[in-house]
Order: structure tokens, then sequence, then C-alpha cells
């Protein structure tokens, strides 16, 4: 804590013992921070009894009230000034304190204490930044704001959002009345007011729907995108019925002399909703100073609260994708087991890892697995577009590298997809045997009957969508025997590689695991997959197996 001469920073104990001190107490008061931590305030520097009025403001910061009046205290020029003390709580009180002081001198001309009104405007607004900077919920982007402004800037503080907005529905105009649908976020009370935050809670509560005529102030702020100080006599009969519910007799005492404030939320250069900020009749009232500050505290709120919608409505667009496109589901064909496990990144994400099984003619069975580079929708619309692309195809009778040559010129023109890797293979079961081609797809594991697992070696091809002409078209496709009781593992690099192991030792690993003996195919994916390391990349799983003779 450093400030200029005249201007002194310092903590207390509940005890008014000195816990820290600044360079500007130093300065304003000649005593080191040697020797100033551990003594009493009073006995420090102010002159006669004090302790009582000293008592007096810390019972008053205890109860989560701030404290303000000037004292004679000695001075470092060996003089007795005047010196204003404003004494309030810590946000994170711990043992090194519990009770904020500023001091000043109250001998500092004008412009030095505007220079310090601005300087705690410009920490407030550093503050909020930090704050809420990070998160990617709007509730608690709306939470954290509120952290910074209860109690420094206001008493109460409100965050809104018109409802449209959290149902994805666009920026939504105003109703034909002029009146705004909005939802409160949340909603923050400080202690000064004597009652419970569950009974404001219970009377504001958060997720709350609620509708402002044309020409209420909230309403007013949107449509100027300005903010604006009122007082109680612009709230609505519904506010005030309510605050008069929490406070009882009390309330018009309260509602007399307060102070609102309310400011847009205002982000790429839409309104996305406001906040409210009230102060009581013992702060001073709302100044252009405050709303010049609440509308920068808004702005940086609503950028991180829209920045949090963004990313949910994308979130929730690429989890609709997953549900519709990714194989969660397959449809067993007869004379085939199947076992399978997609895992996306995370929960907030969804990737371009597929799979699929589907029947084809002459008792054959075609299945495939592949991984569109990337994440997220655009990831997931190329995984859609691969995976209705071969169901397309399997109609025309062609062999694996025919299909995988028709899917490379198709996916030129899938503008979703930059880079794909595919394995497309036929099993028949007629004959059992399996015919496979690869697009740069991690090799299929084969594990005979007697349980000998080996990594098969295929021709890699190149993958999908790269564009190059050099290699266009060449794949191809390689046929083996697959006899009854073998089984037949298809994976994605997600499974195999990570950031601690790469993808040749994965592999090894993942050979080693499946040739373990185990009582189903099902029961073979889940001990897989739970031995999985931590997860940085999607991963698909697909087994199949062709029944035992007898089996």
């Amino acid at each position: 804590m450093t400030h200029r001469g005249g201007l002194a920073a310092l903590v207390l104990d509940e005890n008014g013992c000195v816990t820290q001190w600044s360079g500007g107490a130093v300065r304003l008061f000649g005593r080191s921070a040697e020797k100033a931590i551990g003594h009493d305030i009073c006995d420090l520097l102010l002159l006669g009894d004090r302790h009582k009025t000293i008592r007096h403001a810390l019972d008053e910061v205890a109860s989560g009230t701030c404290w303000s009046g000037v004292l004679s205290a000695e001075c470092g020029d060996g003089r007795v000034h005047e010196v204003a003390f404003d004494l309030e709580p810590l946000t994170t009180p711990g043992p090194w304190g519990t009770v904020m002081v500023t001091a000043m001198d109250t001998r500092l001309p004008r412009l030095t204490r505007a220079d310090f009104e601005a300087g705690e405007r410009l920490a407030l607004l550093n503050e909020v930044s930090t704050r809420i900077g990070a998160t990617l919920d709007t509730r608690q982007a709306a939470e954290q704001f509120m952290d910074v402004a209860v109690p420094r800037l206001a008493d109460t503080a409100s965050v809104s959002v018109i409802e449209g907005l959290l149902r994805d529905e666009g920026y939504p105009d105003h109703a034909t009345d002029g009146s705004v649908r909005v939802r409160r976020l949340a909603f923050r009370v400080d202690a000064r007011y004597h009652t419970t935050d569950r009974d404001w809670k219970k009377a504001f509560p958060d997720n709350e729907i609620v509708v402002y005529d044309s020409g209420h102030p909230t309403t007013r702020c949107m449509e100027t995108g300005t903010p604006i100080s009122y007082g109680s006599a612009a709230l609505g009969s519904d506010e005030v019925g309510r605050i008069g519910g929490v406070l009882g007799d009390s309330a018009a005492d309260v509602l007399h002399g307060s102070s609102y404030l309310t400011a847009p939320l205002t982000a790429r250069g839409t309104v996305l909703g406001f906040i409210t900020l009230t102060r009581n009749r013992e702060r001073a009232p709302f100044d252009l100073h405050d709303e010049t500050l609440a509308a920068d505290l808004a702005a940086r709120a609503a950028i991180c609260i829209d920045n949090a919608r963004l990313y949910s409505r994308e979130h929730r667009t690429t989890h609709a994708f997953q549900q519709n496109l990714a194989p969660s589901i397959l449809t067993v064909p007869p004379g085939l087991e199947l076992a399978h496990r997609y895992l996306p990144a995370s929960a907030m994400t969804v990737g371009g890892d597929w799979y699929d099984v589907f029947p084809l003619s002459q008792n054959r069975i075609g299945l495939v697995i592949g991984d569109a580079m990337g994440h997220g929708a655009v990831a997931a619309g190329g995984m859609g577009q691969l995976r209705a692309a071969v169901r397309a195809l399997t109609g025309f009778e062609l062999t694996p590298d025919e299909v995988l040559r028709r899917l490379d010129h198709m996916a030129d023109d899938m503008h979703s997809i930059q880079c794909a890797t595919c394995l497309y293979a036929i099993i028949d079961l007629d004959t059992h045997t399996c015919s496979i081609s690869r697009a740069g797809h991690p090799p299929p594991i084969l594990v005979d009957p007697d349980g000998t697992a080996r990594v098969l070696d295929l021709p890699s091809g190149l993958a999908l969508g790269l564009g190059d002409p050099a290699f266009a078209g060449a794949f191809t496709t390689t046929r083996f025997a697959m006899p009854p009781g073998a089984t037949l593992a298809f994976y994605t690099d997600g499974l195999v590689e990570s950031r601690e192991q790469d993808i040749d030792t994965g592999i090894a690993n993942l050979t080693a695991a499946l040739g373990k003996p185990h009582d189903t195919l099902d029961l073979t994916c889940a001990t897989i997959i739970e031995a999985l390391p931590r997860q940085y990349d999607d991963v698909a799983l697909l087994l199949t197996r062709i029944p035992a003779e007898g089996g």
C-alpha cells in the first residue's frame, strides 16, 4: 500500500492494534512500520483519551458499517493536525487484520482529494476486471461483480439480463408498450440493513423474471445506453411492497433518502441488461462520478457476462450435435458382437470423433471410425457430414478404398472439414474375413481367439480433406482372416496419445490390455476406459467380434 504524501492506508485488528502500515502512513505520521505495527492506534497517534471513540468505530465496522471522522493526530512534521479517518471492514479479513483505515491530512488541496478518489475508482475498476474476467458462467460473473460493488460502492446491487438472451433468442426489442422483460441473475445486500440475506433473497430471488414498464429508470437507461441515478419516488409499487415486506415498519425510513443508480450492461455495442445499485441515507447519494464509475464497471461486467452467455450457447449447440450425431446407440447386426465408448475431451465440449456400424448386402457388415480435427460446433458438424456421406456411399457396393477415395473428394467441398482421419472396414460373416482401408487413422488391433493381440500392419493412407493431388486416391484395401472368436478393435488417437504418452507407447499399452481375458466385450471396453490417464482429447473405442462357434 503506497500513497502520496498526506494520504495513508493502514490495517487494524479487532482491538485497534496496527497490523499493516503503508509508506503513506510513514510519511503522514512520521513513524516507521517497525515502530507502528503491534501498537494501539490511540496510543500511537491520537491526542487525549480517544479509546472510546475508536472502540465505537471498531464496533460499527464489526457490524458491517463504515465509520468516518476527523481526529487530532501527531503528524510527521512534529505538529498536531486534523486528520480525516475512514474505517471499513476488509473484504477478506484474516490474521493480517479486519479493519481497513484510510487517513487524509485535511490540509490537502482539493485536487489531491480528487486524485485520491480517482485512484479509488481506478482500483475498483481493476478489481472488477480481475475478479470476473476468468469465469464462463453468467451467474457466477454476476456474483463476482457484486463482490466488488457491495459494500464499497453500494449497499445493495443486482444484475439483470434481457430474458430472451438467456433463451438464445438473440437481442430482442422492447415490447410494443415499451416495457422490457429481464431475468435477475443475482442480488446482494450489505449487512448494514440489519436483516438477514435470506429475507432479501426471498423478496428479490435470483433467476426471477421481472417486467419493467417504459417509464422505469432501468428501462430508460437501457434505451439511452447511459446510467441514471434516482430516488425512491421512481420505484414501482411492486418494488416498494417487497422492500416493505422485508423491513417492516422501518421501510419508510430506509426508502426516504435512499439513492439509486442503474447502468446498462453493454457488450459489443448492444445493451444486454442493467445493474442496479442502492445506497441508504447514511451514505452520500450517487453523483456524476459514481454514474461514470458504475457505467465503466457495468461495461466490464457485461463483456464477461456476454462471453459466458455465448460460451453457454455454443456448448448447448455442440451438445445438441452430440446427442443427434455422436454414436451413443448402435444397432447390433445379427451374427456380430459390439461394444463401444465415446468420451468428449470435457463435459463442456464435443469433438469430431465418431463411428458407425451398418448392415450391407450378402451378409456383410460395414464399420467406420473417424476423427474430424478440432472441437466444438465446427468439428461436430464435420463429423456429422462424414457419417452421413459414408451411409450414402454404402449403397454402391464399393470396396473400402473406393469409399475413402470418394470421401476424400467430398471432404474437399465440406467447409467444416479441414482434416479428418478415417478407417473403413467390411466384415464378411460368411467367409469370416475382413477388408480394411485407412485414411491416416491409427491402425486397428486384432485379438486372435487364443488371446494373442497384434497391431495390423496396413498402409496408412493420407488423411481426408488435405487436397494434395500428389496423393489423391492413394488408399489401399487389405483383406485378412477374422475367425469366430477373434476381436477387432478400432479407436481414435485420444485413447492412445497424450502429453504424457506418445502414440506408439499408447498403442502398445492398448494392445496389451486387449490381450487380457475379459468375460464380455463391454467389460473390455469399460476396463480400458477406466484405466485412461488424464484425458486431453476426445476418445472413441469400437470393439467387434464374430461369436465363437457354439459360444
